[in-house]
């Protein structure tokens, strides 16, 4: 035996040549026994060839005959014996065997261990697998098998009987070695088939190659498993909850499973990475989502993660993206988990799972307790010091409030890291100083929710200058987006969320004839806010059945709160109309909606905007629950004289208009007037002309056409010689 001072190895090759000479002594020995017992002139057949018994003594040339074969058989055990103590001993010194490793890894006992020395030696040395072909009694076999193994370590038929049996009981084990023991897709109380001793032991591919390189993967885990994950800055956030796992008491009576929950990117996976680097634990991230259909599929793919596991130093499992319930979509899949947690009984080490959707409890796991946790969504004070860590000073665009940028995007660990990552994309493509804008937009991309489905996007563009209102309503307009600004510094900084357990939004309603710029004051509101404007489609809101609109809209503001949005209700009066004495079912239904309406304005705290012709048709009830009832009334001369001055962009050519007999001639609403300036510019597109009072006022007869009003020559003033048929 090939060693250094004081009994230990220099390397694994120098352990594993040792390992082969016991081996070679051992079978010799055992050949040599089977030799002396053959009657003369007996020939044996082995791969198909007939060998005689000359030949066969070939093969133990310069071995001792076995004339007191148990003796020389149990010497050289015991001196395979004292290589693998050698063997632990040059572990502990600092040099890794990956052999040693593997038995201690797995609590292989002696037998076991060597049957896999056994195995890997009928590989490594090709006159060894020629040997075992001659010493097994199926004829042909040239890797040991179980019976072999046994049949040359152990000396008395008693003990040879007590490891059999245990060999079957520790059939599971021994499948993370060999291949065909044991079909893993089967249930546990299934006994293995007939001729279970006499099987091949053949090594599993994936231990072979472990033994040649520690530092290599399962191919078959590649496209399922991630093996670690890197540190993030998202637990400037989780500081707790860490703390938390970390000093947690273990349960008495079985092993323990974490099942962590929370929204896309609040940092499940980085939590569990980081309580595995302080527990010193390697991490294997499985993705729940990419495993086969079939439970038998599963099971094998389970068991051969848990190998992996064990060869990395028994690391932490988790299981991520598992698919929710079909029938409850906010609750995992019963299905799912319940395979996983029976595919991994065997496995007595660290378990996590991690879900968006939160713990389904109708799954029933007797083997395993699971500590359920959820990760609850960042605070304003969070997702601003995630900010600051994320997005470096010199990155920030001129102008940005990072304050109130945290505050009104309520978006996860993972998605304002996301979001700096593209907002840098950007920045990179377009060059150039950075643009708020791009942030803002790269915000918006990160925000996960369906809003689309049930309301329509408005491209917000108009800003203040655009929006012709009196002063006090123009007031009260800014004095709103200004509750939005500093929604934090007043809620949390100066303490009154405290004092109020609801009603925190901003709500308002927009009343006024039709035309004089209600949905031009919400897309005002979108643009100074840097927000995205969703219009409430109405006729797909109602329903005619009972609950359904209750139903549908309960989505709209459980996804605006996800968005981040303005919630625009046009003629909102058709769904928050006033309660009537219940006279009949329909009453009661109806009276049913409002009050539930009533109870979502007041948890919603996002920012609302209701428009309507009539507020007498609103609920007094609703009135009192709104922050700001801001009315759009008809314009007078002055302001129609500013829309018509406005309403024409500075690229647009025009000779010189007449806005002062616009406005006091024609008493149009906001919208009438840019109707008539749009047509008057397509007018004189199509004579290649600059927009004149030709156009314009032709423009304006078809306008008060569409209302059936015929003008006269009279009602051109001045200019009716300019007029002609049309």
């Amino acid at each position: 035996m090939r060693e250094t001072a004081g009994g230990r190895f220099c390397s694994a090759e120098e352990y594993q040549a040792a390992l082969l000479d016991c081996v070679r002594r051992i079978l010799g020995v055992y050949g040599r026994e089977v030799l002396s017992v053959s009657e003369s002139g007996i020939l044996h057949r082995a791969g198909g060839t007939i060998m005689s018994r000359e030949e066969l003594e070939q093969l133990f040339a310069g071995r001792p005959f076995a004339r007191k074969a148990k003796e020389q058989m149990e010497e050289g055990y015991q001196e395979l014996l004292t290589v693998r103590r050698a063997g632990r001993d040059t572990m502990r010194g600092g040099v890794i065997i990956p052999m040693e490793y593997v038995f201690h890894a797995f609590g292989l006992d002696d037998l076991e261990a060597y049957m896999v020395i056994l195995s890997w030696a009928a590989e490594a040395d090709h006159d060894l697998g020629l040997l075992f072909s001659l010493l097994n009694e199926k004829s042909g076999v040239r890797l040991p098998t179980m019976d072999l193994c046994i049949r040359t370590c152990t000396f008395s038929q008693e003990e040879r009987l007590l490891r059999r049996s245990r060999c079957i009981r520790r059939r599971r084990i021994l499948s993370f070695f060999f291949c065909g023991l044991y079909d893993l897709g089967r249930r546990d109380d299934v006994l293995p088939a007939e001729g279970y001793l006499e099987q091949e032991l053949k090594l599993d591919h994936r231990i072979v190659s472990y033994l040649e390189d520690p530092a290599s993967a399962d191919p078959r885990l590649e496209m399922l498993v991630q093996y670690g994950y890197p540190q993030e800055e998202t637990l400037l956030i989780h500081r707790r909850l860490l703390l938390g796992l970390l000093g947690r008491s273990r349960p008495d009576g079985g092993p323990e499973a974490v099942f962590v929950s929370g929204e896309p990117g609040a940092g499940k996976r980085c939590l569990l990475s980081a309580l595995c680097r302080e527990n010193h634990r390697a991490f294997l991230l499985a993705d729940a989502g990419k495993l086969p259909g079939e439970p038998a599929e599963v099971f094998r793919i389970l068991f051969t993660l848990i190998r992996e596991a064990l060869l990395r130093g028994g690391a932490a499992i988790c299981f991520c993206h598992i698919p929710p319930e079909e029938e409850q979509e906010h609750q995992v899949s019963r299905e799912c988990m319940e395979l996983l947690l029976r595919g991994t009984k065997l496995w007595k080490g660290e378990l996590y799972f991690t879900s968006d959707y939160e713990w389904n409890a109708k799954i029933r796991s007797p083997e395993r307790k699971i500590l359920k946790l959820r990760i609850p969504g960042t605070t304003t004070e969070e997702r601003l010091l995630l900010w600051k860590a994320f997005l470096k000073e010199e990155e920030r665009p001129e102008g940005l409030d990072l304050e109130y940028l945290a505050d009104k995007y309520a978006l996860s660990a993972g998605a304002v890291k996301n979001s700096v990552e593209d907002y840098r994309a950007h920045a990179r493509l377009a060059g150039g100083p950075p643009e708020k804008s791009w942030l803002l937009e790269a915000c918006r991309h990160q925000l996960d929710h369906r809003l689309g489905r049930d309301a329509v996007c408005i491209t917000a563009k108009y800003r203040w200058d655009d929006l012709v209102l009196p002063a006090p309503q123009k007031r009260m307009l800014k004095d709103a987006c200004d509750q939005v600004r500093c929604h934090h510094q007043v809620y949390h900084c100066w303490g009154f969320e405290e004092k109020l357990a609801y009603g925190r939004g901003v709500s308002m309603i927009f009343y006024g004839p039709p035309g004089t710029g209600k949905t031009m004051g919400a897309q005002v509101l979108a643009n100074e806010l840097d927000l995205e404007l969703y219009k409430v489609d109405m006729a797909g809101v109602m329903s005619k059945y009972v609950g359904e609109s209750e139903k549908k809209l309960g989505t709209i503001f459980e996804q605006a709160g996800k968005s981040r949005s303005i919630l625009f209700f046009d003629e909102a009066d058709v769904l928050f109309g006033q309660r009537t004495d219940q006279k009949d079912s329909n009453d009661k239904y109806a009276n049913a909606s409002t009050a539930y309406l009533l109870q979502k304005i007041e948890e919603y705290e996002g920012i609302m905007v209701l428009a309507t012709n009539l507020l007498q048709n609103f609920d007094n009830a609703f009135l009192r629950r709104f922050q700001f009832i801001i009315e759009f009334p008809a314009a007078d001369a002055e302001r129609r004289q500013e829309i018509w001055q406005n309403v024409f962009p500075e690229a647009a050519p025009r000779e010189e208009l007449d806005f002062v007999f616009l406005a006091q001639e024609y008493l149009f609403s906001g919208s009438q007037i840019k109707n008539a300036a749009v047509a008057a510019a397509f007018l004189a597109a199509g004579e290649r002309k600059p927009v004149g009072m030709r156009h314009v006022l032709t423009a304006v007869k078809r306008e008060m056409a569409k209302t059936g009003k015929t003008l006269i020559a009279a009602d051109f003033g001045p200019y009716y010689d300019l007029m002609q048929e049309g």
